[in-house]
């Protein structure tokens, strides 16, 4: 997902007008931080569910809400017993599957999941969270 961060990054500014700078990068994911750092405190982690339910499973997390840019699957993630957390996931196909949309149909410069064109498209007047809740199913 290298080739998508700065797509990512215009993505979140122009959802959020927040910035975001690569914090670390390793082996297994790429981390990216909000300028300033304490401005929303929501996790947003995307990746195949597999590496998205492990890297939950064994990182400590310290922020409360968590949106996960996934597919279900078989991964089930209303079975991950994350005490105080709340898991958004994206919406999922009659499969449990979140489709990726071609983003260029979309104005993107990688392929959104459906969650992520209606968080873009909603109210910005809306707080962060609510806008979160009206775009990615709560598990």
């Amino acid at each position: 997902m290298k080739r998508e961060i700065s797509a990512r990054q215009k993505f979140f500014y122009e959802t959020f007008h927040l910035w975001l700078v690569v914090n670390s990068i390793n082996n297994h994911y790429i981390q990216l931080t909000s300028i300033p750092s304490n401005c929303i405190s929501i996790l947003f982690i995307v990746g195949h569910n597999t590496f998205v339910k492990n890297y939950l499973k064994h990182t400590k997390i310290e922020e409360e809400k968590i949106v996960a840019i996934t597919c279900d699957g078989t991964i089930h993630f209303s079975n991950l017993r994350l005490p105080n957390k709340t898991i958004y996931i994206s919406h999922q196909n009659e499969r449990n599957y979140a489709d990726l949309l071609n983003g260029t149909l979309y104005g993107f410069d990688f392929d959104p999941t459906e969650s992520e064109i209606l968080l873009y498209n909603t109210n910005k007047s809306l707080s962060p969270l609510q806008r979160i809740e009206k775009s990615f199913h709560q598990i």
